[in-house]
C-alpha cells in the first residue's frame, strides 16, 4: 500500500474488500489517474498515512471507538483531506463532526457520485 506518486491521494478504510474496490473505480471514474489506497481498518490507515504528504478524501467506515481514530482524522485533516463517513450498518446514524459528509448505507454509484461532487472540484486527465 505504498503511495509513490506523489499527487494527492485518496484513501478507503473498508474491512469489505468488494465495497472498497466499488469506491475506488468510482473514484478512478470522478478522477481520472487518481491513486486510491485502501486499508482494512484504522491501523492499517494510520500506516498508509506515514507515506503520504497530501490527501484530496478518505472514505471511512465510522469506526470512532477504535484505537487511533482521532489520529487518523487529525492526519487526513492536517494533509489537507477531507472525510467522508459511512456508517457502520444500514440504518445507523452517524453523527458528523468537523467538515466530514456522510454516505448513508446502502450507497448508490451516484450517491457516490454526489458525494464526490460536493467535497471536491472534478479533474481531467
Amino acid at each position: 500500500m505504498e503511495h509513490t506518486s506523489g499527487r494527492e491521494v485518496y484513501l478507503v478504510v473498508l474491512k469489505h474488500i468488494v465495497v472498497a474496490e466499488d469506491l475506488a473505480q468510482i473514484v478512478n471514474e470522478f478522477d481520472p489517474g487518481a491513486e486510491v489506497l485502501r486499508a482494512r481498518d484504522t491501523a492499517a490507515a494510520l500506516q498508509a498515512l506515514q507515506d503520504i504528504t497530501a490527501m484530496r478524501l478518505a472514505f471511512l467506515i465510522d469506526d470512532r471507538h477504535a484505537d487511533g481514530w482521532n489520529e487518523l482524522i487529525d492526519g487526513i485533516m492536517a494533509r489537507g483531506g477531507r472525510v467522508v463517513l459511512i456508517p457502520r450498518s444500514e440504518g445507523v446514524e452517524t453523527a458528523p463532526f468537523a467538515d466530514c459528509l456522510i454516505l448513508e448505507r446502502p450507497f448508490t454509484t451516484e450517491m457516490v457520485q454526489a458525494t464526490l461532487d460536493t467535497a471536491l472540484p472534478r479533474r481531467t486527465a
